[in-house]
């Protein structure tokens, strides 16, 4: 079930990296990678789009401080000691030093020898303000359930069509923020979004279904309608 469902931790063999190389990186000029953990993502992206800038997020100090580190000599990245919610305050967070990318506001037993830490987090449209930032051509979004919160962040972006892509994971954690799958699919698509499922070489922009409401971990993106080509590219690479 987790193969046909492509639970794939490896970018390379579940579509992720693939997703990134076949974007019309012309059109990517800001990136937001929310959730950055140690650089990993954002090191692909530079790797696909040198001219990209790329604002990520890392709230847990610890972690930080890798990120730091392994994308020190990548020009045009804004590291942020920060988390994106739905508003800016602090966060009561879960860190599992073993397997930081694991750590989430929520608590669960994936991850071991749990620390519960205090973080900053800001609204990502108070972030676009103070930083002028007029388009989100791509948010890559990986918190460990933390995904809806961060979406409400952007209301004004969304209502004023600011952002392009997004993509996002799904898994066990949804039953924690309880925010499903068909709960993505309805705050896209009532955005003027098309939502398809990451696999290996294609997009699956199929409807939604309870039967894809599955809890195992995998990919979605989500495409505004305006880049239309794009999704004809993407669904006919298989």
């Amino acid at each position: 079930m987790n193969a046909l469902n492509n639970k794939i931790n490896d970018p390379d063999l579940s579509g992720e990296n693939w997703f990134l190389e076949n974007l019309n990186h012309s059109d990517i000029k800001v990136v937001f990678d929310v959730g950055a953990n140690v650089g990993n993502w954002s090191k692909k992206m530079k790797e696909v789009n040198p001219e990209a800038q790329i604002h990520a997020f890392e709230p847990v100090p610890n972690t930080f401080k890798k990120l730091e580190n392994n994308l020190k000599a990548f020009p045009n990245i804004k590291l942020n000691l920060l988390g994106l919610s739905s508003e800016s305050g602090k966060l009561n967070f879960n860190f599992y030093p073993n397997s930081s990318y694991l750590s989430s506001a929520f608590e669960h037993d994936l991850g071991k020898e749990g620390q519960s830490i205090e973080v900053d987090v800001i609204q990502g449209d108070q972030y676009c303000e103070d930083n002028h930032i007029q388009q989100i051509d791509l948010l890559k979004i990986d918190t460990e359930g933390f995904e809806s919160m961060v979406l409400k962040g952007f209301t004004t972006m969304f209502e004023n069509n600011k952002i392009r892509l997004v993509q996002y994971e799904y898994g066990p954690m949804a039953i924690d923020s309880k925010f499903l799958l068909s709960d993505f699919y309805k705050f896209f698509e009532t955005k003027g979004f098309r939502v398809g499922k990451i696999y290996p070489k294609w997009i699956d922009f199929r409807p939604y279904s309870k039967e894809m409401e599955n809890f195992i971990l995998s990919n979605f993106v989500a495409i505004n309608l305006n880049s239309n080509y794009l999704i004809s590219k993407l669904e006919d690479s298989n």
